[in-house]
């Protein structure tokens, strides 16, 4: 039997799930744009964007701090302007938020630095984030389950179970770096995946990169402040969904805030583009478990929405200018 390609299974998620949104907007579409524009503070709109940019100054602060460790880092906003293009990239690419490493590697090894430190300031960098935002995760988990919203335990439970394997997953992958084991190279060499000979040509370099992660591993102190880093930038979102939530006048208290949050991270761990569908309809199940009417909790997809349009445009634009930048010099060097 003959499974269905990745891009089917996409393509066709994407389908149902933009037919599904098409039918909740056509039911509670108005009724929840009402809801956002009857009195939004726009001070509390302000305090809102600044605690974004202040989220990705954290955020490419940890990934200097990491690139620290193995060579000498790129400018401030260098690194920032890289993180928001894979930033961008992870939003749009169904890859769980990972789509956009390898635009950050790349970026970053056209900018001077090696490509093994590239890849292995990157890799380091989103396990710490990875690591950061479980822990999170799972004290989310507990804060839903404490408040008893119901119809959710099972799901609830299961993501508490994956979180928790992934943190497991994250410290086996420290302490084989830092007992100077290889990961990503062990890996394809026990597949056999080195008989290619695209893998075999590269081998060296992930070598390179694996060596350099390896001392990065080692470095105890400095992995301790960039993963203190990551908490704290975690613990920051909470306040930007609820000066996000409390600006357009929808629910902002904590427990508000952690389904949106909770919502959020569940739509884009599915296999669909953007989460379309899946986050609007993960909202409105969970502020409908917390007693909300429909609407709501549309609404409160709609400003969830607002925002990832603001993560997503500063990277699209760079990448965009970088690509008309580089098509300028071509024709010109023509």
């Amino acid at each position: 039997m003959r499974l269905p390609r990745p891009r089917v299974i996409v393509a066709t998620n994407l389908v149902v799930a933009i037919a599904v949104l098409v039918w909740v907007f056509w039911d509670k579409g108005a009724a929840a744009l009402a809801q956002l524009t009857r009195d939004p503070s726009w001070p509390t709109f302000a305090a809102f964007l600044l605690v974004v940019l202040g989220l990705w100054a954290g955020a490419t602060w940890r990934w200097r701090l990491v690139l620290g460790g193995v060579c000498r880092p790129p400018g401030f906003t260098a690194l920032l302007r890289y993180r928001l293009a894979g930033q961008s990239i992870s939003m749009l690419i169904p890859s769980a938020k990972l789509g956009g490493e390898p635009v950050r590697g790349y970026l970053l090894a056209q900018g001077g630095v090696a490509v093994s430190d590239a890849i292995a300031s990157v890799a380091v960098d989103r396990v710490l984030d990875m690591g950061a935002g479980t822990v999170f995760t799972v004290l989310f988990a507990a804060v839903l389950l404490h408040y008893g919203v119901p119809s959710i335990e099972g799901p609830l439970e299961g993501v508490v179970i994956g979180a928790l394997a992934l943190l497991v997953g994250v410290a086996v992958t420290i302490r084989r770096l830092h007992g100077g084991r290889g990961v990503v190279t062990a890996m394809v060499r026990r597949s056999r995946l080195d008989r290619w000979g695209v893998v075999e040509r590269r081998m060296a370099t992930l070598a390179d990169a694996e060596e350099s992660a390896q001392r990065l591993a080692a470095q105890g102190r400095l992995m301790a402040r960039a993963f203190g880093c990551g908490l704290l930038v975690n613990l920051t979102v909470l306040l930007e969904y609820k000066l996000l939530l409390a600006a357009f006048g929808l629910p902002s208290e904590l427990i508000a805030v952690v389904a949106a949050l909770f919502g959020t991270g569940a739509a884009h761990s599915m296999p669909i583009p953007g989460g379309v569908g899946v986050l609007d309809g993960s909202q409105m199940v969970l502020f409908a478990a917390l007693g909300y009417p429909t609407e709501v909790g549309l609404a409160v997809a709609l400003a969830v929405r607002l925002r990832e349009l603001l993560w997503l445009v500063p990277g699209l634009a760079y990448l965009a200018a970088r690509g008309a930048a580089g098509m300028v010099l071509r024709q010109s060097a023509a």
